[in-house]
């Protein structure tokens, strides 16, 4: 029964420490924008700030989602929008709630700027 006890103790507070870790790294600094940012790109911040920094981290650098600085390096930028609009393994698709126009920008975001 005490080993019950100490092992629930011990997966709860492994919880919260997971837990604690996540909102400090989505709480992490973002990326400034350059001054002379062009709308699309001010728009992709927007949505990337809005639908994807809680889990990909407000700099992009992963958190319960993994991270996404040079993604451009890892998919071009079709198979990266498709990721978005149809989601993958554990991320939501976004193809309903976010207008292409914020897909275009939340793209170009990630791979110019993260």
């Amino acid at each position: 029964m005490v080993a019950s006890v100490v092992d629930r103790s011990r997966r709860l507070i492994g919880a919260l420490v997971l837990l604690v870790a996540l909102v400090l790294s989505a709480c992490a600094e973002e990326v400034a924008l350059p001054a002379d940012a062009d709308p699309e790109l001010v728009e992709g911040a927007e949505v990337f700030r809005n639908s994807c920094a809680r889990c990909h981290g407000a700099s992009g650098r992963g958190g319960i989602g993994p991270t996404l600085q040079q993604i451009e390096t890892k998919l071009d930028d079709q198979a990266q929008r498709d990721v978005v609009v149809n989601g993958r393994k554990t991320m939501p698709r976004f193809g309903s709630t976010l207008s292409e126009r914020e897909i275009d920008a939340v793209v170009r975001y990630t791979r110019e700027i993260l």
